[in-house]
């Protein structure tokens, strides 16, 4: 069996290019070598338990010669520092970068440019084997950028494999809004492995929100590589929206004292969608703070898993660490796995964790529906109030308007913004 898995392993790369981003070799040198030998992972592997990559695995990916297409159709912003990728190609940059920032892309990226973050899964080492485009961004010291940067990525065309390699760092004193889109077009049993290697030094604030709206037919696979050193301010904003199967692998090292982490993440998902939320905030160093909140609403036959891990080093005392992940199944068909973690080696901390998964409150949509409100509505009003508390967390007003109108269009569910 070992063999074979292997061979499929082959089999899904042999039409897949080699990378075409100088990267260094501390990533290169064993990188081939351990992809010879390894397998997809199946459900005996702890971390891939509850996603079966069968799927996956028979996907017979061919690269598309796409034409430059109106990327504005995927825009989530109304004013921000742009930049587009579609497929193997970048499309659009922003000619207006304030001093200050610095950005790269493809072969402008040496490969001096990138710092360590190495990541032992087979989804990182295929990204390493394979980064075909990718961009490299500074925010130099003390750096307050004026807008947000938003970057798109785009997948055009069945079949169609994208290996996407990034890395931001921000100096010390920098603060930043970052938002990263993730869209499809006619991508029919496409492949997306985007990879974000995040480095904050001292006392710098970032916030970045990642929309994934990729079709239903496409098959997503992200990994963010953070490292917080100290009195730096972290939040990712995880709102997964549409698409066959998505997965996100979050590893956050906080490796500064006075350090906070903010992890949130929404997931609305129908048909036979699954999605694949695994995060870990490491605390190597006390007196931090990490909130971490998921919400899913799960309709028709479609999965979630939730697996969350918070470690908390021998050294790291003082540290407060709260976890929670909630869910509500729209059918008896859905369903959701969820594991939050706590691994703790220290012993002044104040740490917790929760999970909850249960169905719509029919009490509550009945109430509605007696006061003349429809059943549509009712319903929407429920999990909007449901969803309300994780879908604050966004700070940019563009960004909500932008998730509530998809959630309109694809789930007929209106809620209401506040600002």
């Amino acid at each position: 069996m070992g063999t074979s898995t292997k061979a499929t392993l082959q089999s899904f790369r042999s039409n897949l290019s080699a990378a075409k981003l100088a990267l260094p070799s501390v990533l290169t040198a064993k990188n081939e070598g351990d992809l010879s030998v390894m397998e997809f992972p199946t459900s005996k592997h702890e971390a891939w338990k509850y996603t079966r990559l069968n799927r996956v695995a028979k996907i017979e990916l061919e690269s598309n010669v796409a034409s430059p297409i109106n990327w504005e159709d995927f825009n989530m912003v109304k004013d921000a520092y742009t930049f587009v990728f579609q497929n193997t190609t970048c499309i659009y940059i922003s000619s207006d970068l304030p001093e200050g920032i610095s950005i790269k892309i493809g072969n402008e990226i040496g490969s001096a440019d990138w710092l360590s973050s190495i990541n032992e899964s087979h989804v990182a080492k295929l990204n390493v084997a394979h980064a075909q485009n990718g961009c490299v961004i500074n925010i130099a010291k003390g750096v307050q950028v004026d807008k947000p940067i938003q970057i798109i990525y785009i997948t055009d065309g069945p079949k169609q494999p994208n290996f996407w390699r990034n890395q931001l760092q921000l100096d010390a004193g920098a603060k930043a809004e970052v938002h990263i889109g993730y869209f499809s077009k006619d991508a029919i049993d496409a492949y997306s492995n985007v990879h974000w290697s995040v480095f904050l030094k001292e006392n710098s604030h970032l916030i970045m929100t990642k929309i994934q709206n990729d079709g239903e037919a496409n098959f997503h696979f992200s990994t963010e590589n953070i490292h917080q050193l100290k009195d730096s301010n972290f939040t990712l904003n995880t709102m997964t929206l549409n698409g066959a199967f998505v997965r996100n692998d979050l590893l956050v090292k906080v490796e500064g004292e006075n350090c906070e982490t903010h992890l949130n993440g929404a997931y609305v998902m129908k048909g036979n969608q699954h999605v694949d939320n695994h995060t870990t905030i490491d605390h190597i160093f006390p007196n931090c703070n990490s909130y971490e909140l998921y919400k899913g609403v799960m309709g028709d036959k479609s999965t979630a898993v939730f697996n969350g891990k918070v470690f908390v080093r021998p050294d790291a005392q003082k540290i407060n660490a709260f976890q929670s992940n909630a869910n509500v199944l729209l059918s008896d068909d859905a369903t959701i796995n969820s594991k939050p973690e706590l691994e703790i080696y220290a012993d002044d901390v104040k740490c917790s964790h929760g999970s909850t998964t249960g169905q719509l409150d029919l009490e509550a949509v009945f109430y509605l529906r007696s006061r003349g409100i429809s059943e549509i509505d009712a319903r929407s009003m429920v999990v909007a109030a449901f969803m309300h508390d994780v879908l604050s967390k966004v700070a940019s007003n563009d960004i909500k308007s932008y998730i509530y109108q998809q959630l309109a269009v694809r789930f007929n569910l209106h809620l209401q913004r506040e600002d």
